[in-house]
Order: structure tokens, then sequence, then C-alpha cells
């Protein structure tokens, strides 16, 4: 899902960029691009897709300044995700600094190639990611194109629920959302992502999944969290959530700083390979947050 260091909303110093004809509005961010051939907005996150060919662009606004994450994306960094770097510039962008990433992954037996655009400023910050698979590498050129047209609006509404296929509700709570990212919802009780308070995040997958031992891969999903492999499962056990069956996992994470945090996972799985997730953490007051995210799992529905 990220590399310790979340990305951001854009905040130019109240620019406003034009809308055109070619240009689309991504529901849920106030980006708007122009999508290639064959792209349709997606239902599952903030961007476009290619169903034909497995390709993606995926819009993510949170409020990480900007120098601070693109200093995040070195290699080791990114190594470290199961991503290679391939090349990192930095480019002119619509009058201010920006740059440009090309990665590769492999999820799932298939070579992803991506191409990311990132550009903010010292308190918020914008990625446009292209993803595709190695074998539609053809499309390489159209995906860049369509990064290089995103322009950013402040007057442009951007609702993360108007991009949402499902929610959870965090009425009588303290949480508070803030932003949708690559089909998850950020929450937390502070208004701040990261927080050292709680926070909840809650998403759904992108691309499909094969594997059969739902419970083996919602083992190996918590410790693909950032500081998962630190993670000690105290419990696992079956849940059912909107009559969606998975797992529910209790763990002892650690802190950077080797500090005791709750980590609370909950994987639900449909019939058609696809899953939702919902991650809570928490550095304090172990039982009355675990309460809670039980309390708030409950309340998932699809839409």
């Amino acid at each position: 899902m990220k590399i310790r260091l979340l990305v951001s909303i854009l905040a130019f110093a109240q620019i406003v960029f034009a809308q055109t004809d070619k240009l689309s509005k991504v529901s849920g961010t106030k980006c708007s691009l122009v999508a290639p051939s064959g792209f349709v907005a997606a239902t599952s996150f903030s961007g476009f897709q290619n169903i034909k060919n497995g390709a993606s662009i995926v819009i993510n606004e949170l409020p990480t300044p900007y120098q601070s994450l693109v200093e995040g994306f070195t290699a080791e960094a990114l190594k470290s995700k199961g991503m290679i770097l391939v090349k990192k510039e930095t480019i002119d962008f619509n009058g201010a600094k920006a740059t440009l990433i090309n990665l590769t992954q492999s999820a799932n037996g298939t070579t992803y190639l991506k191409q990311m655009l990132v550009f903010g400023d010292t308190k918020n910050t914008v990625i446009v990611n292209g993803i595709y698979p190695e074998a539609s590498k053809e499309i390489g050129a159209k995906i860049k194109e369509a990064l290089l047209s995103t322009v950013y609006s402040n007057s442009q509404t951007d609702k993360p629920l108007e991009a949402s296929t499902f929610g959870i509700d965090v009425k009588d709570t303290d949480f508070k959302l803030l932003k949708n990212m690559s089909g998850s919802f950020l929450y937390s009780t502070d208004g701040k992502f990261p927080s050292e308070k709680p926070t909840l995040i809650v998403g759904n997958s992108i691309a499909k999944i094969a594997s059969q031992n739902q419970k083996k891969y919602s083992e190996e999903r918590l410790k693909k969290l950032p500081g998962g492999e630190l993670s000690v499962i105290k419990e696992i056990k079956e849940i059912s959530v909107d009559n969606l069956k998975g797992y529910e996992i209790v763990a002892d994470g650690k802190t950077k700083d080797d500090k005791p945090v709750l980590v609370y996972q909950v994987m639900l799985f449909n019939d058609k390979g696809d899953y939702y997730i919902i991650v809570g953490q928490a550095k304090d007051e172990f039982q009355k947050n675990l309460a809670a995210f039980q309390k708030i799992t409950q309340t998932f529905k699809r839409m």
C-alpha cells in the first residue's frame, strides 16, 4: 500500500487550472487528467483502469510535504517494499518542480511497470501512479502522457467517499475521515496522518488474488504492513461481516523506536478473488482501542 511516508493532497498557492473538454475529473480528488484511450473511471479507487490489459492510473492525495516524500523514494526503501527503482528524475511541471519515478514490481507471478508523477508543496503532495503489466509495456508512452496531463484545482470538490463502493460507520467515535488513497480510506482520532494517535485504514484489493489459503494470505498481508515484519500475532480467528467471511488478527507490533503498538487487521474475502482490509493501530489504551476497532469493523458494508 506505501513506503512508510504517506502521500498527500496538493495545495498550490491558490492556483486553479482550467478544465478542458478532454480532461476528466477524478472522483474523490481535486485532480483531472486526460485518460488514455480504453481507460474508464475506476469504481474501487480514485483514477482510471483498462480492464483488457490490467492497467490503471491511481491518484493519491495526502498531507505529507513533497520534499520529504520524494527523499523517501530511495532504491533501498523501495526494495524493502518489493519494488525496483529504474529511474528517478526532477522535471518542470505546471510552473513548479515535480519528480518522475519509474519502478518495476512483481505480484502474483506478474511483473508490473510503474510510472509515478509526484508533485506538491511544503504541506501536501499528489502522486499519480500509472501501473501496467510488463506484457503491455507498449502503452507506457500513453501512460506517461496521461500523467503529465494532470491538473489540480482548489475549486474542485474532493469528497473521498464519492469513489467508494464500501464504507464503515465511525459516528459516536473519535475517528475522522482524512483521505482516500488507492481505494483506501484513512482515519485518525486527531485528524492527522501519519499520527501518534489511533489510526484506521479501510481498503479493498485492486487486483485479483489467487490464494486458496485465505488464513495464510491474511498472515502474510499483516507482515507487509509498514513495520509488519516485527509484528507478533497474538490471536487469529474467523470472522464474518456483511456476508463476507475472513480473518481477524490481533498482533503486538513495534514502532521504529521499539515501543509497543497494537496492530489490528481484518481481511474479508468474496468468491471473485477480491478482498477488503481493515487495519487499526494504537500506541496506548490497547483494550479500549481494540474494542473500538472491532465495533467499527462490524459496521463495514458494501454499497
